[in-house]
């Protein structure tokens, strides 16, 4: 029972950050587009992509190769898994949209030349390098707190300062 309290409280506390972060790019997307009136309702994307990050992040944690720099300079650690996570998502996505052009063609060279045709990359690429961004924040924050020692840093942001006298 307390290991799925554990688990539950990491999940969470992950979803959460994932979500003000994906959060924050879909509101910068929005800013961006607004001239072009171009909408952008993504709210339940965002909900389920921040779920499913935190939980792929927890899993991937618990994994030995995602330690593979523990011994080196943190910035390796936090490097290596920013680079293992954005990978991950590259994956993911690039088979996400080849599904769907599948399902839409029934055969795999056309949903092939139209995942081609018709995705923007550069949009694509902007996605992915903001949500690199947002694995970078959380890898450095992780990095921290253990440096720190674990919760710490949550204290250091949200218990109130000792008055100073």
């Amino acid at each position: 029972m307390k290991a799925i309290k554990q688990e539950l409280k990491k999940v969470g506390s992950l979803s959460l950050f994932f979500f003000i972060g994906y959060g924050y790019i879909v509101v910068i997307m929005q800013l961006f587009l607004k001239e072009f009136a171009v909408d952008i309702s993504v709210f339940a994307k965002v909900v389920v992509y921040a779920l499913v990050s935190a939980k792929s992040v927890a899993i991937m944690d618990m994994t030995p190769w995602m330690n593979r720099f523990a011994k080196s300079p943190r910035y390796l650690q936090v490097l290596y898994r920013t680079s293992v996570y954005t990978l991950a998502v590259f994956v993911l996505s690039v088979i996400e949209n080849l599904f769907h052009a599948y399902h839409e063609t029934k055969a795999l060279m056309p949903a092939l030349k139209l995942f081609l045709e018709t995705r923007n990359f550069y949009q694509f690429l902007g996605i992915l390098l903001c949500v690199s961004t947002v694995f970078l924040i959380h890898n450095i924050f992780q990095e921290l707190d253990q440096y720190l020692g674990k919760g710490n840093l949550s204290k250091f942001f949200f218990k109130l300062p000792k008055s100073i006298e």
